[in-house]
């Protein structure tokens, strides 16, 4: 079994009593992937070959209920692609974006026109109720307090104003950073802090039940030791199928986690093969205790699912299952 971290947040109140009743006084989970835009995943969750017009992420939110914005991390777009993901999607699909990488990794100042520029990027699905929050991600070089925090505050501060309290998000890479210093500084900042799952290599954080806020949030990175332990591609690393005792594992952390909190987030990041989805899937069955609609190229290719999911059909799906059956 694993060493799991523990904290505690003293905002675990629900809502409201109404709100108790609905959830049956648990906090409710929901369910994303982070990014969409997979080659490898053509033949295994999308169509081989998608036919003229095919959108991903209709598709994705079938069965997940947010996703988390990579792109956003590399570059700041202009708004009319998030415009354009709002259009594509239920009203009740939200949106986490990560913040430029020149934040959380290089030395960019808080005060540039990129700040601007993001506000914009993330303003569409803050105005539609639909930003679940930004997610920091910051790199093993940041290991000290004092520079970790100045990072998440200066950045926070700046994006005042458009991320509400308790959604902005930071994920940090080195375990010296989970530690209870860190835990209190950000519960009374309202900052969340996300929980990692990694394998056990170096001082890479462990596998945390950590809530510093109202919002518990859990990142699915695969357990992949020679990804992590040499330099490998990003396919590499996040080549990993959870197994039953590392689902069971998880559910333990995240039934946890749901009676501490009244929302907790839960984003898969093992994406090669399409994996992200199963995990979502497994997890997602066993929680909530129905089958979970996915494509059905995703059960032909993991026949295991036939008994935790159902089939939803894509346009440009030849897979061989129908859509009116479990």
């Amino acid at each position: 079994a694993l060493d799991i971290l523990h904290h505690r947040n003293g905002v675990r109140g629900r809502s409201s009593p109404e709100e108790r009743e609905t959830m049956g006084g648990r906090g409710v989970v929901k369910w994303g992937l982070s990014g969409w835009d997979y080659t490898d995943w053509r033949g295994r969750l999308y169509p081989k070959s998608p036919p003229a017009g095919f959108r991903a992420l209709p598709l994705l939110a079938q069965f997940s209920d947010f996703m988390e914005v990579n792109v956003s991390f590399y570059r700041i777009l202009p708004p009319g692609p998030a415009l354009r993901w709002l259009e594509e999607t239920p009203r009740q699909f939200g949106f986490v974006f990560k913040a430029w990488r020149g934040w959380t990794h290089d030395h960019a100042s808080t005060e540039g026109e990129e700040v601007e520029r993001f506000r914009e990027l993330i303003t569409p699905a803050r105005r539609a109720g639909r930003l679940e929050g930004v997610l920091a991600q910051y790199p093993p070089s940041i290991s000290t307090d004092e520079e970790a925090l100045q990072k998440v505050l200066s950045l926070r501060d700046a994006l005042e104003g458009i991320v509400p309290p308790h959604r902005f998000f930071a994920e940090f890479r080195h375990r010296n950073l989970y530690c209870e210093r860190i835990f209190r500084r950000l519960e009374e900042e309202r900052v969340g802090l996300v929980n990692v799952d990694l394998p056990p290599v170096g001082t890479l954080p462990q596998l945390g039940m950590v809530n510093t806020g109202p919002i518990a949030y859990l990142r699915l990175h695969g357990r992949n030791f020679s990804g992590w332990s040499r330099p490998a591609s990003r396919n590499e690393r996040y080549d990993h199928r959870y197994c039953e005792p590392e689902l069971q594992e998880l559910i333990e952390v995240l039934e946890t986690l749901r009676d501490r909190c009244p929302s907790v987030l839960v984003g898969a990041n093992n994406h090669f093969k399409a994996q992200a989805p199963v995990a979502i899937a497994q997890l997602r069955q066993r929680i909530e205790g129905n089958r979970v609609p996915v494509p059905q190229i995703l059960r032909d290719r993991y026949p295991d699912l036939q008994h935790v999911t159902k089939p939803i059909r894509t346009e440009g799906d030849r897979s061989r299952g129908p859509t009116d059956r479990p």
